[in-house]
């Protein structure tokens, strides 16, 4: 025994000294700087994770980020080609990134649970509170890094969805909403009162925490999630003015449900902010939002997984003129986004957000309203512009 032991240690060095090789063989990389490096997990590579850490990222920071993203990497994902650098040594031209539905391979990422400090659950009688950041919005590490067409497990934690039971006892999820404090969500009118009550169902409850509609506990790697919760709800207030002609017109398409019972807030279920005045900024043609939910895709008719888009916004009278071709008039509360061949919000997205990300936190801008069809090139989709309604939200919240 005395002399297996030098050739057992012998022979585990020089094992060592093989694994350690292999992986330097299999995750060497070069970065956006054409410098060589080892393809390894972001929370391993200290330079890069510095950047992350960082609250306000300028567009080169996020553009070198999202570069240097590498596949087949060693630990833990999201994979960066990890070198000392934390920037371009030369400024490049800095490219618009979008989210498109066909262009590139689903990536998902979450946030490790110990960068985050999470928010306390509010106390009874808050529901007529609307949150202020940091209490609301948050940006996860899924924000930084991808912009692939899945989301993170955690990101856009204030998304819910709508479950409706037809004439037969079945169930089915077919809107979306927006968490905006402990006890009310906001979404679609035309997802609560109206058409949907015959041709879908009634309204029967409230998801909040989903990702992946077909798991009960969703996993990306060795993260996890939680269970998700369904909570009934006490009252329906569509807006007083909202009104609809055929399937497809709709003026005010707005709504707020009161949840039976204050939510708990987690890492993955969390509120939106709102554009109050104290913290809202102009919306301009050209911006691109973001528009998030479980509808159609060019694969499925529903999507299990909760999926994200960027659609640029089109000028109101552009967009107005486009619709009164068809004899739809609009309204200046309603905002238009899209307009490109199979990038836009579809059946089952509706009541679901059109978000934009201001100072490091979330706002919600957009209700998904209604389009000509999906994904129609010229063809903007239609949502309902929050900021409108801010007044009618304060005034229809209570504890």
């Amino acid at each position: 025994m005395q002399y297996s032991l030098p050739g057992l240690l012998v022979a585990c060095t020089y094992l060592a000294y093989l694994q350690s090789h292999t992986v330097q063989a299999q995750t060497g990389c070069r970065n956006p700087n054409r410098r060589i490096g080892q393809c390894i997990s972001i929370y391993n590579c200290e330079s890069l994770l510095e950047v992350v850490k960082e609250v306000n990222l300028n567009a080169l920071e996020l553009q070198f980020l999202q570069e240097s993203q590498c596949e087949r990497g060693y630990g833990r994902p999201p994979h960066v080609c990890c070198t000392s650098d934390k920037g371009y040594t030369t400024t490049p031209t800095v490219t618009q990134r979008t989210t498109t539905t066909t262009s590139r391979p689903v990536t998902r990422v979450t946030t490790p649970r110990t960068w985050l400090s999470a928010s306390p659950s509010p106390s009874n009688g808050l529901g007529n509170v609307l949150p202020v950041p940091p209490n609301c919005g948050h940006v996860t590490l899924g924000d930084k890094i991808y912009m692939g067409n899945d989301t993170g497990l955690d990101q856009y934690a204030w998304m819910v969805l709508l479950s409706y039971r037809d004439k037969n006892g079945n169930e089915e999820f077919n809107c979306g909403g927006s968490l905006i404090n402990q006890r009310y969500v906001v979404t679609a009118a035309h997802c609560v009162i109206g058409d949907i009550e015959k041709e879908v169902g009634q309204l029967t409850r409230v998801r909040l925490g989903e990702y992946d509609t077909n798991q009960e506990i969703d996993c990306i790697e060795d993260d996890c999630n939680e269970k998700p919760v369904d909570l009934g709800f006490e009252e329906v207030i569509p807006h007083p003015d909202y009104f609809t002609t055929g399937n497809i017109h709709r003026h005010h398409d707005i709504a707020l449900i009161r949840l039976a019972a204050d939510v708990k807030f987690s890492y993955f279920i969390r509120p939106v902010c709102l554009p109050l005045s104290q913290q809202r900024s102009a919306i301009n043609v050209g911006d691109h939002l973001i528009v998030a939910g479980w509808g159609r895709t060019l694969l499925a008719r529903q999507s299990n997984v909760k999926k994200q888009l960027a659609v640029p916004v089109t000028g109101h009278e552009e967009c107005a003129n486009k619709f009164q071709t068809r004899r739809i008039s609009l309204i200046t509360s309603q905002l238009c986004a899209g307009g490109e061949f199979s990038k836009d919000s579809c059946d089952g997205d509706s009541g679901g957000p059109l978000m934009r990300q201001l100072n490091n936190r979330w706002y919600l801008e957009g209700i998904v309203s209604f389009g000509n069809r999906c994904g129609l090139q010229g063809w903007p989709g239609v949502y309902t512009r929050v900021t409108d309604y801010i007044d009618w939200i304060q005034q229809n919240i209570r504890p």
